[in-house]
């Protein structure tokens, strides 16, 4: 499945003062196109106006006359890149003809040669060309018989949607929501002098607001500022079936992430008698949590929970292929709820059925922070600069993952990870993942949420930092020990932290050992080191069991997809032979090696990948070489509290975490 794709802007998008990366030319396309597009940048680099003239782009394909109507196209990268490779080593000019036939030197060239032909925008497609070829093939679907379009044999243009498939991403049509800055949960009122009375202000007057400044009411787009939020629970509770069960799965998430997975039913209260009698100011939205004797009132709740509501009701009830445009989401929401709705857009499995495409600009750093784990996710940096007439000018760039230019525009520092209640600072994202899965498994188990992370704790990856240098590095002075030591115990005073620490399976008499020790005796109650001194590293706990699940995803794909039955045959009988206990002090690779051994080959060849694991000069085997890969394998398994407690080192490290976060210890 292809992830992204490129957006190529027809010339009439009017926004000739936004320039991709040096360019010295407008933007005339959006690079690639993700499910989730998050835009950052600096006040007044041009984010939220460049989403406003989106909205109002219409999709190329059903349009007849792009010259009139502000355009995008969706093409996918890759096949772009092969088509324009050919189209410059081979095509020096072009002539499209009525008789469906191409020429270019008067030979009428195969499909492997020429795809479409065009080099004009961005060296890409022609517009024209493109409108002619799309028109005709619709037009004439139904009669290709033996003809090529534009060096495509007929055999491929039998079915349009092929052709989509391959090169186009089809929409067919596109539901448009914005959520704006300007928004809220309450209903609003003023107080009437000659009534002596509040009156609710019946016009959604942040929606006008928006349309005289920004003519929002001439595009094709569905504005959400939440002030008619009781008129729309009031419709959906009396609309059809599949708009209620819409709605249901939206009180199924406020009820699991913010009541301790309770049934919560959302009501628009509504008095008959009052509402014909002219009083409109009794309107208010309850919340009745199960097992709780009053029902609460939405504006009581916390402004956090107003603020996920807003943002969460309205993509539960947007129409399927939808795209969402959203400007900063972070507004009124501490980190921890930012990373609950990164959370749900990207992993609720009944939003994923959506299929819809966000657009989103934000100030935040919690939202990149969601690139560590996420391949659907595309981030443009957006600044302003001026030309050297002293004209404003807007630059996009298409940033890589953990760009620290992209955080430092932002304002970021490292005091960002203390605003959670406690801290668990780990090596690297793979034990992140597995001490999340561990926890995540446990609390399932003894039947409580899974505490709010940003919130109720953080994590904190220290690897590359001054700890990982000064306290298990070999060479290393004592005083640098000494002072480091000295600053763990100073963070700890501001912020709970429990750090864990692989032991490497030094012994606790050897350099590395007895810093380790001098590390476990700073403990103090903000501060609680753990070292497991029991195994090299934390991949060394994962058991027999545990490995069986996995371990197909490390053998020779090839095999796997030919022998799958006989493949899982011989994992489990190389399992019931080479037990993970035995090495549990030993690097990974060594048992990886003999589990390759015991399973032997199929066809002459391996089936256990050896390149998963190091291997080394002298021909010994180390660790594994993608462990951040293996520990998503480990966390996407959703393991069993029964399976994972049956290694005793995981029981008993889950439980002192569980403990630490809910201040047990």
């Amino acid at each position: 499945m292809k992830d992204f794709y490129d957006l190529i802007f027809s010339e009439n998008t009017e926004l000739n003062d936004y320039f991709l990366n040096e360019e010295v030319e407008g933007i005339s396309f959006f690079p690639k196109f993700n499910n989730i597009n998050i835009i950052v940048g600096a006040n007044n680099s041009g984010k939220s106006r460049f989403i406003r003239s989106f909205m109002s782009f219409q999709n190329l394909q059903g349009v007849d006359d792009i010259n009139k109507i502000k355009t995008f196209i969706p093409i996918y990268n890759k096949e772009v890149q092969e088509v324009n490779k050919i189209i410059d080593s081979n095509i020096n000019t072009y002539q499209f003809r009525s008789e469906n036939t191409y020429y270019s030197d008067g030979s009428n060239p195969d499909r492997e040669n020429v795809k479409i032909l065009s080099r004009n925008i961005l060296k890409v497609l022609d517009f024209d060309v493109l409108t002619d070829f799309l028109s005709i093939v619709k037009e004439n679907k139904d009669k290709i018989v033996n003809v090529s379009y534009f060096g495509i044999k007929n055999q491929y243009l039998s079915e349009f949607n092929e052709i989509d498939d391959f090169f186009l991403k089809e929409f067919k049509s596109i539901k448009r929501y914005y959520i704006p800055t300007l928004r809220t949960a309450h209903s609003l009122f003023n107080f009437d002098l000659k009534l002596d009375k509040y009156s609710k202000i019946e016009n959604d007057v942040f929606l006008e607001t928006l349309n005289n400044y920004y003519k929002l009411d001439k595009i094709d787009v569905e504005v959400f500022t939440g002030i008619h939020l009781y008129k729309e629970i009031l419709n959906t509770r009396n609309s059809r079936r599949e708009i209620r069960q819409s709605f249901e799965k939206f009180e199924d998430f406020i009820g699991k992430y913010f009541f301790d997975k309770r049934k919560v039913d959302i009501v628009a209260e509504f008095n008959k008698d009052e509402s014909l009698a002219g009083n409109n100011n009794l309107e208010n939205i309850s919340v009745h949590i199960e097992g709780e004797k009053n029902t609460r009132d939405l504006f009581r709740l916390g402004d956090g929970i107003q603020a996920i509501i807003i943002l969460m009701y309205k993509i539960f009830m947007s129409e399927n292929d939808s795209f969402i445009f959203i400007d900063e989401p972070e507004l009124n929401l501490h980190p921890g709820m930012q990373r609950l709705f990164l959370e749900q857009i990207t992993r609720n499995d009944d939003l994923k059925k959506k299929n819809l495409t966000y657009i989103i600009t934000t100030h935040s750093n919690h939202f990149l922070d969601l690139t560590i784990e996420k391949e659907n996710v595309s981030i443009y940096s957006f600044s302003a600069k001026k030309n050297t007439h002293g004209e404003k000018q807007f630059i996009i760039k298409n940033v890589n993952r953990g760009d620290n230019e992209l955080l430092r525009n932002l304002g970021v520092n490292n005091s960002s990870v203390f605003m959670a209640n406690c801290s668990i600072w780990v090596e690297g994202i793979s034990d992140r993942n597995y001490i999340k899965a561990f926890l995540k498994s446990y609390y399932d188990w003894i039947g409580k949420s899974y505490p709010k992370e940003d919130i109720d704790f953080a994590f904190f990856e220290y690897a590359g930092s001054n700890i990982d240098h000064y306290i298990f590095e070999d060479k290393i002075e004592k005083e640098d020990v000494e002072i480091i030591l000295e600053d763990i115990k100073a963070l700890a005073i501001s912020n709970r932290i429990f750090l864990l620490a692989d032991s490497d399976a030094s012994k606790q008499s050897s350099k590395k050992g007895i810093r380790l020790k001098e590390l476990e005796n700073i403990k103090s109650d903000n501060f609680i080191p753990k070292v497991v001194w029991n195994i090299r590293e934390i991949e060394n706990l994962l058991t027999n069991e545990m490995w069986k699940e996995i371990l197909i995803e490390l053998c020779n794909k090839t095999l796997v997809k030919s022998n799958e039955a006989e493949v899982l045959l011989k994992i489990e009988e190389a399992l019931s032979e080479v037990k993970y206990s035995d090495y549990e002090k030993r690097y990974v690779g060594e048992f990886l090696e003999e589990i390759k051994n015991k399973m032997g080959k199929i066809s002459s060849s391996f089936i256990l990948n050896q390149s998963t694991y190091e291997v080394k000069s002298d021909g010994s085997f180390g660790t594994i070489i993608n462990k951040k890969e293996l520990s998503e394998l480990v966390f996407n398994k959703n393991f069993s509290w029964e399976t994972l407690s049956k290694n005793k080192e995981i029981e008993k490290l889950t439980i002192e975490i569980y403990k630490f976060i809910s201040r047990k210890q």
